[in-house]
Parts: structure tokens; C-alpha cells; sequence
């Protein structure tokens, strides 16, 4: 009996030292098998892999393959804190850079600037308009709507004057100031010539000199066209030869518009539309007609529309004639002069313009400027 309990007890004392070994065994399988199954899944990615890595790791006491697998999950887990952190400062750098940029950059001005220069009514211009409503009483609303005001700083550097015109030919006005601000800083880039400055009035600009010893590869890097670079040269030219002979106000006001025009027409890209806004804007001569402005054309194919009968324009103008056809009495009759007076669609000739402008004399000029204003608004903007 007591060697049977004692062979039992061995026998319970073997199983309980036999214990340990096979929890240790199962425990070390158990760590293989996660370890494959976790290894196995390493494209999953997102939260569920971390967490999934994070409660397995969780489970193993034991082993090297335990500890290495919370050393991956603590890495991956690690890397994606990094990531977002990365991400986060990236974006709010990206955001600080765009908020900066916005308030650092400059908005550009929703009018030309050159058109915003202060205005004043000029001494003569009471007299102008009186004259102007007793010779053409249907001015007078429209004079009544728009004062006449024009722009009171008229600069003297003519050369300046002429190439900023050629500059903006045919261009909106914001491509102009660019242009304008490239072609001036190119001959001073010290950095204190700036697209507001010359907003502002800024009155630097390279002398005839300077544009005629530029090569015209370098006036093209300035954003000019192979035929505007040439323009400016050719004007540049002109003044250093002295075949424009006004340098000053005193100089101008000796010559007579006819005079202007034959000095200024000689310049390649200058032509009578350009003589007639230096005459008006920069000279401010009263009496002068630019048949060639749409506005204008416009303007007056409007004002005078009760005047437009049988394809003519003013028939009621138009000269009486002696008509000898009938042996030696004479007759006398109303005729239009051959290609003149005949408007297709209604439309002025520069002829039928002038005819028209006869009354206006001689504050052709200021009449001018109202017939801009009558045009119609949206589809014709004035030059001055």
C-alpha cells in the first residue's frame, strides 16, 4: 500500500516538474506562430495593423521573438507618428508661405494709372463751352452731364512722352506697364524704379542717348516686339539729329500743328492717331479734329444723326455749286462732292467728320472730348 502511494506520488511530482517545461515549449511554439503570422502581414497597413501588432505583442511574456516583434510595432508605430508630424508641419508651413506670399504681394491697380493723374477745368474753358452751346445748342445737355475737365500735369520730356505712346500701341494697359517698367529699369537697376513708382509719377527714364547706343536684342529682352524696339530707336534717333526740333514747351509753342505733324510723321510708328493725342493731351491744343479715333467717329455719328439723310452726311453743309448747263443762266443747287459725303451703313468719312466739325471751330479739341463721352459707354474708351 505504501509503496503504491509512493509511486503515485513520484508520479504526480514527475508530471509537475514536467509542467513547466511544457508550458515553456507550448509558449515558445505559440511565440513562432505569431511571430509568422504577424511577419506574414506586413502590406496591411492603417490602424488596424497597429493595433493588431500591439495586442499580440501584448500576449508574449517571453522569447526574443516577443521582443522583437514589439520592437517593430513601437518602430512602425513610431514612423507613422513621425510621418503625420511631417505632414502636419509641412502643411502648415506650406500654409504660413501661401499666407505671406498673399499679403506680401501687391495687388495691381483695377485702372490705368496713367488715366487716374489729377484733373483741373483749364481758365479757358468757360468761354470754350459757351461758344460751343451758341454754335451747337445740342451740346449743351451733354456738357451740362460731364464737366470739362483734363489732366493737369502735362509732361515736358517729350521723348518720354512719345516712346511711353509707342509702348502701349496696340496693347492692354496692364501688358504697357510691364513693358514700360522692364524698358526703364534695364537702364537703372539699382532697384529704385518700381512698377508703383512709376504709377506714382516717377520721372526717370533713359535719354535718347542711352535707347540709341542699346542693341535692339537687349531692348527685345524687355518684353518690345522686333518693330516697336526699332520704333523707339528711330524716335531716339530723331532727337539726337535734331530732326525734332522741340526740346521744351518755349520750342513748341513757336510751331503750328501742321509743323508738329511733319517733324513727328517722319518717325517710324508714329501716325496722324498719335500726333493728334500729343497735340490734345500733351500740348492741349484747342482745335484739333481726330478723324482717325473710333470714339470720336462714333461719338459723332450719334450726336449728328438727325443730320445723316440719303447716304449723306450734312447735305444741308454742303457748298452751293453754279451749274452752267443750261447756256448762260445760271442755276444754283445743292450737290455732294464726288467720294465724299457717302457713308456706308451710316458710317463718317474722315471728310463727313470734318464738315461736321466746321461749327466747332475753333475748339475742335474740347468738342472732341464730349464726343468720347457720348459715345457709348462700355465700347469706346477716352484717350484723355
Amino acid at each position: 500500500m505504501q509503496t503504491r502511494r509512493r509511486t503515485i506520488a513520484l508520479a504526480v511530482d514527475s508530471t509537475a516538474l514536467l509542467k513547466p517545461t511544457l508550458d515553456t515549449s507550448f509558449k515558445k511554439s505559440k511565440a513562432r506562430v505569431s511571430a509568422r503570422t504577424l511577419v506574414a502581414k506586413p502590406t496591411s497597413t492603417g490602424p488596424t495593423l497597429t493595433r493588431t501588432l500591439t495586442e499580440e505583442a501584448s500576449t508574449l511574456s517571453i522569447e526574443d521573438e516577443s521582443t522583437t516583434i514589439v520592437t517593430v510595432t513601437k518602430t512602425r508605430r513610431t514612423k507613422k507618428v513621425l510621418s503625420n508630424a511631417v505632414a502636419s508641419t509641412a502643411t502648415e508651413s506650406l500654409s504660413v508661405s501661401i499666407t505671406s506670399t498673399t499679403e506680401t504681394k501687391s495687388k495691381p491697380p483695377a485702372e490705368d494709372p496713367w488715366k487716374m493723374r489729377p484733373r483741373h477745368i483749364p481758365a479757358y474753358a468757360k468761354e470754350a463751352l459757351a461758344h460751343l452751346c451758341e454754335v451747337d445748342p445740342a451740346l449743351g445737355p451733354l456738357i451740362a452731364k460731364h464737366p470739362y475737365e483734363i489732366y493737369a500735369d502735362h509732361d515736358t520730356n517729350y521723348f518720354r512722352v512719345l516712346c511711353r505712346t509707342i509702348l502701349g500701341q496696340q496693347i492692354h494697359w496692364k501688358a504697357a506697364r510691364s513693358i514700360i517698367y522692364k524698358f526703364v529699369s534695364h537702364f537703372f537697376p539699382d532697384g529704385k524704379v518700381t512698377v508703383e513708382s512709376l504709377d506714382k509719377g516717377d520721372k526717370t527714364f533713359p535719354t535718347p542717348q542711352q535707347v540709341l547706343s542699346t542693341p535692339l536684342d537687349q531692348l527685345r529682352q524687355c518684353g518690345l516686339s522686333e518693330r516697336k524696339a526699332s520704333y523707339i530707336q528711330d524716335l531716339a534717333k530723331h532727337f539726337v539729329e535734331g530732326k525734332i526740333t522741340f526740346t521744351d514747351k518755349a520750342m513748341l509753342q513757336a510751331l503750328t500743328d501742321q509743323e508738329l505733324a511733319v517733324q513727328l510723321l517722319c518717325v517710324r510708328g508714329i501716325g496722324p492717331w498719335t500726333v493728334d493725342m500729343f497735340l490734345m493731351d500733351s500740348l492741349e491744343r484747342l482745335d484739333v479734329l481726330p478723324t482717325l479715333d473710333l470714339g470720336v467717329r462714333r461719338g459723332m455719328e450719334r450726336h449728328f444723326a438727325g443730320h445723316y439723310k440719303n447716304g449723306v452726311w450734312g447735305a444741308h453743309l454742303i457748298k452751293d455749286v453754279e451749274d452752267e448747263e443750261e447756256g448762260s443762266e445760271k442755276t444754283k443747287k445743292r450737290t455732294a462732292p464726288k467720294g465724299k459725303g457717302k457713308a456706308k451703313k451710316g458710317e463718317m468719312s474722315c471728310e463727313d467728320m470734318e464738315r461736321m466739325a466746321e461749327i466747332w471751330r475753333p475748339y475742335r479739341s474740347i468738342a472732341s472730348w464730349y464726343m468720347w463721352r457720348s459715345a457709348d459707354e462700355g465700347t469706346v474708351t477716352a484717350p484723355i
